[in-house]
């Protein structure tokens, strides 16, 4: 038995992929082959090989102790492709994944896993966007069903398939999805590789089964604009609050750990530098040490990946980074853009509508509630020693940064019987922490002002950071906590409204805030506590 990594080939992509082939590999042999129905399967085979000799990384050790250098031969790498009904498919062996990943169809793998049945469930390998764990692996033992959460999504699943509705001869049990396929072929030929794509081609056109939830390649090319333009957009403002490089990468249906057993070169121009370990850190320290603009240089830096010593891949920064387009509903992973597609905004959706959301009009917000509150301190703090010899235009000047909006408006909170916390920190793990900014019958709430999730989303990961130094009971003089409260003064019109006149949070257009909402939820009710949310508005 031998095991078959078979893609698709993204049908915009086939020229650009062939010519990509001719460019690194040698092209061997044309063969065509012709089944019982008359179908034709052009089938090419292309060969590189690399009897380079590389130095491993670990050779200082054997310095030390006076032993010879070792070195190791590159792996080989060959692509067969397959062009059969105006579709194109690629067999990859070796390495050559890398080479084939960037050209597929990427919806192809799930589509065929959505109908088939399985045994059992072996490995996920999940998507959580904007999450503290982004990318998780679950192994199973004895597991039959596909587990998931909401805000979350498929990067890979491999499983054990029902053979008793599919022994046809031609596959083993076991199957991998990815952004490719791989099956045990059970006699490995040509014929019998025609007659799986003629099996792949039967079981996509049947009903799915199972609804799997994943991000959807985004192909409408005003879309594409827009979202590159406001990834530069993005990017100029403040590229370290916008984007981070993933630590793991699905290629084909293998796990790519980053910095597992990998040294890198990170070039731009003639600037290099190689370094250990691949994160934003490195790159802006890269960038600071050669001169480099980053706002405006970044996706123009590349990243080439070694593993003992042996040169894996080279990559556009592009393609190593995650970013959501928060407008939008996509995300950026491996270059590409995806949309969060139907199964998981359906789970998101489902579980932002069980958190309850409070709205009372008598705490709105507006700048002439600010100016009213700063001519109240201005009557009352005008004396003060530290404002002697300003001007009055001065001093409102210095009490609005004082008492900006958010300090404005918890303090205004007081006057409603709650208990201000804003600016009182507390130590947790070396950090100062501030624990919550208002608190009132058992409800420790955080507040913020803002239009954007960028911005709101800070209230979220200061609750969950409050929430962990309760869980760990490493406060001081903790107030009793029945309720974990996040309180949202959102810069626009105000939402929908549901059946009991309070708002819809899912008609927010802010997906990070609702992956981050869903994630704060859980966490929550694991310490038996109730999430709620507060709504108001900034008029």
């Amino acid at each position: 038995m031998s095991k078959i990594n078979l893609y698709k080939i993204d049908e915009r992509n086939h020229r650009g992929f062939l010519d990509y082939l001719e460019e690194k590999l040698n092209l061997i042999e044309n063969k065509v082959l012709e089944d019982e129905q008359e179908e034709k399967y052009h089938f090419s085979l292309y060969k590189i090989d690399e009897e380079v000799d590389k130095e491993i990384s670990w050779n200082w050790i054997l310095h030390e102790f006076e032993q010879p250098y070792l070195s190791v031969k590159t792996q080989p790498k060959a692509v067969l492709t397959i062009e059969y009904d105006d579709e194109m498919y690629a067999v990859t062996f070796g390495s050559a994944f890398f080479l084939v990943d960037k050209f597929c169809d990427k919806n192809f793998a799930f589509e065929f896993a959505r109908r088939v049945r399985y045994v059992e469930i072996k490995t996920t390998t999940l998507l959580s966007p904007n999450m503290l764990r982004n990318k998780n692996i679950s192994t199973y033992i004895n597991y039959e069903n596909l587990e998931f959460d909401s805000g979350e999504s498929f990067a890979k699943l491999k499983a054990k398939l029902n053979l008793s509705e599919y022994d046809n001869g031609l596959i083993g049990e076991t199957i991998e999805f990815g952004n490719s396929i791989k099956f045990d072929f059970k006699v490995p030929s040509l014929e019998n590789l025609a007659q799986l794509l003629a099996f792949n081609k039967l079981i996509l056109s049947k009903d799915e089964i199972y609804k799997i939830p994943v991000f959807n390649k985004v192909n409408a090319e005003n879309l594409l604009q827009r979202l590159e333009a406001n990834l530069f957009l993005k990017i100029e403002e403040n590229p370290s609050d916008n984007i981070t490089i993933s630590e793991l990468d699905i290629i084909g249906v293998s796990e790519v750990f980053n910095n597992q057993d990998t040294s890198f070169e990170i070039w731009h121009g003639q600037k290099r530098k190689v370094i250990d370990n691949l994160n934003f850190s490195e790159v802006e320290r890269f960038a600071e040490e050669k001169e480099i603009e980053l706002s405006k240089e970044i996706l123009n830096i590349k990243i080439k990946s070694f593993n003992n010593g042996q040169s894996i891949r080279t990559d556009k920064i592009r393609n190593l980074i995650d970013y959501v387009d928060d407008e939008e509903r996509c995300l950026l992973n491996k270059g590409v853009w995806y949309h969060y597609n139907d199964d998981y905004q359906k789970y998101l959706e489902d579980s932002i509508s069980e958190i309850k959301v409070i709205y009372n009009p008598d705490y709105d917000f507006s700048d002439t509630i600010h100016d009213v509150f700063i001519n109240e301190k201005f009557s009352e703090e005008r004396k003060l020693p530290e404002f002697e010899g300003f001007t009055d235009i001065k001093i409102n000047e210095k009490l609005k940064k004082k008492y900006y909006a958010e300090r404005a408006f918890n303090l205004l909170r007081v006057r409603d019987s709650f208990e201000n916390y804003d600016r009182v920190t507390t130590s947790y793990a070396g950090a100062q922490i501030e624990l919550m900014d208002l608190y009132k019958q058992d409800t420790m709430y955080a507040v913020k002002i803002g239009s954007a999730s960028s911005t709101l989303c800070y209230a979220v990961d200061q609750s969950i950071s409050s929430l962990k130094m309760y869980k760990h009971n490493t406060l001081v003089g903790m107030p009793s906590i029945k309720n974990v409260a996040i309180w949202l003064i959102l810069k626009r019109q105000p939402l929908s409204l549901d059946q009991n006149g309070q708002p819809k949070l899912n008609t927010l257009n802010m997906i990070m805030l609702k992956n981050k909402l869903d994630s704060w939820k859980k966490e929550v009710r694991l310490q038996g506590l109730e999430p709620i949310v507060h709504i108001n508005y900034k008029v």
